[in-house]
C-alpha cells in the first residue's frame, strides 16, 4: 500500500472507532429520573407537595415500583424505611412510599427532598446539600447558632 491509502485506511479506522463509541454512549445511557417517572406513571397534581413536589401514582408496590425506576436511571444511592423507598440522584430525589393499594411516587429536586424527607434520608448522610458532590464541609451542627 503507498502512503495515501494508509492515510485513508487510518482515517477510516478512526472514524469508525468514534461512531462505535457514540453508539455505545447512547444505548447505554440512563434516562433521566424525572423524564421517566412522567413517562411511566400517571400524573397526580391534586397530590403534589409544596415546593414542587410532584406526585404521580402507580399500580405496583412501592419496592417494585422503586426496582424499575433505580433499574432505568440508575441512582446515586438507594434506601428504604420500611415501605418507603428513596432513590438519590445529582439533582433529584425520588420518594416511593405505599398509596391506595399502589404506590405514589414523589419526584423533589434534591435539596427539597432532602429537607421534606429528612427524617428518613438523614441517617443515610443525605443533607441537604448538593449530592453530586462528596465534600463534607465544617461548620455548625446546630445551623450556626
Amino acid at each position: 500500500m503507498n502512503r495515501t491509502r494508509w492515510i485513508i485506511a487510518s482515517l477510516v479506522a478512526v472514524v469508525s472507532v468514534v461512531v462505535a463509541v457514540v453508539v455505545v454512549v447512547v444505548l447505554t445511557r440512563d434516562e433521566d429520573p424525572r423524564e421517566f417517572v412522567a413517562e411511566k406513571y400517571r400524573r397526580a397534581q391534586q397530590l403534589d407537595q409544596a415546593n414542587n413536589g410532584l406526585a404521580y401514582l402507580a399500580t405496583a408496590a412501592p419496592a417494585a415500583v422503586a426496582a424499575t425506576i433505580a433499574k432505568a436511571t440508575d441512582p446515586r444511592g438507594r434506601r428504604n424505611t420500611g415501605d418507603n423507598h428513596y432513590l438519590r440522584f445529582d439533582n433529584d430525589l425520588i420518594a416511593v412510599s405505599p398509596h391506595a393499594g399502589g404506590s405514589l411516587v414523589l419526584v423533589d429536586s434534591y435539596a427539597n427532598g432532602t429537607r421534606r424527607h429528612h427524617a428518613h434520608t438523614s441517617g443515610y448522610g443525605w443533607t441537604s446539600g448538593s449530592a453530586a458532590g462528596d465534600y463534607r464541609g465544617g461548620g455548625s451542627d446546630n445551623g450556626g447558632k
